[in-house]
């Protein structure tokens, strides 16, 4: 796979995946309350501030993972391989940035990681970006 449309587009799909329950978490709802009882803060779900400080953070997040998807879309109609290429790594380094915490978390033994299933996802972005970035091809030619 060294399709830099493909790459890009299997990124698109995967982030799209995983930011779903932070756009549910942002609505509200059940997602929220699975959210601030799976943070594991005493008194959280009866603290005001609290549950304005956590609707801040998901909030902020929410335009951080915009900001992800718009630049994967902007990154697909791009047309020089040099170009795709500093998209790929740029992205790549974005996203595995966003997903470091959780990588460390996981092998700390501290918890607050996301679920393994969307960990997962992360890291076949992570690798599918910098791969591409260093051996991708503009058309396919696997």
């Amino acid at each position: 796979m060294k399709n830099f449309k493909t790459i890009f587009i299997i990124t698109l799909v995967l982030d799209i995946v995983q930011f779903i329950p932070l756009f549910l978490a942002l609505s509200g709802g059940e997602m929220k309350a699975f959210l601030v009882a799976d943070i594991g803060v005493d008194g959280l779900a009866e603290s005001a501030p609290g549950l304005a400080v956590l609707d801040m953070m998901l909030f902020v997040f929410a335009f951080i993972a915009l900001g992800y998807l718009l630049s994967i879309i902007y990154a697909l109609r791009l047309t020089n391989i040099d170009s795709k290429k500093t998209a790929a790594i740029l992205l790549g380094i974005f996203h595995l940035t966003w997903a470091l915490p959780d990588f460390i978390n996981l092998i700390s033994g501290s918890g607050g990681h996301a679920p393994i299933v969307l960990m997962i996802f992360s890291l076949i972005s992570i690798v599918g970006l910098f791969y591409v970035s260093q051996n991708g091809v503009a058309k396919s030619a696997e």
